[in-house]
């Protein structure tokens, strides 16, 4: 029997990047999510960082039963959390992307959610909301769009790689961070997307998010994560995002990797937008410059 004609209203192959160290511990719940999803990916690729327990004996074990094809990529240099990311995303074939992390647990429903809201031919990412749980997996908070609301933030500031995907057009447009940038995938994403109008946002929960001692996305931003801003001043989601993240330690590689970008490839998608994401830079690293060190 032949297999039905694909659906044109839908983004078509869908990809998950997985990077790994040291995760087994959580892994095998968060794969068994995985292949528990009500739409299966078309493969799951995965690349370790020098895992020195079991998990790529997990991981090869997943292989031989998960349904779809799952690769992963042979072991190279350590490069760290966000270069992880960044090369195993390059090596995925989808239309739709997903970053999942070692140590969630996806909700069933979460690949075919997010799949039928994502556009067709369109740069974009999408954002969901996500429960908190402890490393034991307790519940700790229902929602994390709700903690931000809490701490005067809005759902803007949610950048976790995990709840992110992108499609296609958005890596085309917009690449991925280089090596010595210092810019994480998940805040590259986030940022541009948000200053040139490609963010969606989902208010479904759509993973339980673990808490734990040794994972590195753990960050919950606070009123003291602020420099410049403060709530009802008027700055914009774009100008959060850049004091929340472009911080002194790492201020000059960070600005100079965004702005290159928005140079060599924001001007032909929004000028305006781009000159916007550039001021907001600048301004960032101008009053760093100010402030004594201390």
């Amino acid at each position: 029997m032949q297999s039905p004609p694909p659906d044109p209203a839908r983004p078509g192959r869908i990809s998950v990047a997985m990077a790994t160290y040291d995760g087994e511990r959580y892994l095998p719940q968060m794969l068994d999510s995985l292949a528990a999803q009500t739409r299966l990916p078309d493969e799951l690729l995965v690349r370790d960082d020098g895992s020195t327990d079991d998990t790529l004996a997990v991981l090869h074990e997943f292989a031989t039963r998960a349904g779809f094809p799952v690769r992963v990529l042979p072991a190279g240099d350590r490069l760290g959390y966000a270069q992880n990311f960044v090369t195993v995303s390059r090596a995925c074939t989808g239309d739709l992307l997903f970053f999942a992390d070692q140590d969630d647990v996806w909700h069933p429903d979460k690949l075919e959610t997010v799949e039928q809201a994502a556009p067709v031919g369109e740069a974009a990412a999408l954002f969901h909301d996500f429960s908190l749980q402890g490393a034991d997996g307790s519940p700790l908070e229902p929602s994390f769009f709700g903690v931000l609301a809490e701490r005067g933030f809005g759902p803007t500031v949610a950048l976790k790689g995990c709840t992110i995907a992108v499609t296609r057009a958005f890596i085309d447009t917009w690449d991925w961070p280089p090596p010595m940038s210092r810019v994480s995938h998940d805040f590259w994403v986030a940022l541009l997307a948000t200053a040139f109008g490609q963010r969606r946002i989902l208010p479904d929960v759509l993973i339980d998010h673990r808490i734990h001692e040794a994972n590195t996305s753990g960050w919950i931003p606070g009123p003291e994560s602020r420099t410049f801003t403060s709530p009802g001043d008027g700055s914009s989601d774009v100008d959060v995002l850049v004091d929340l993240l472009v911080k002194r330690r790492r201020l000059r590689a960070r600005t100079e990797a965004l702005l290159e970008v928005v140079r060599e490839r924001g001007e032909a998608v929004d000028p305006a937008a781009a000159r916007r994401l550039r001021r907001s830079l600048r301004t960032n690293r101008r009053r760093y410059r100010e402030l004594p060190v201390t």
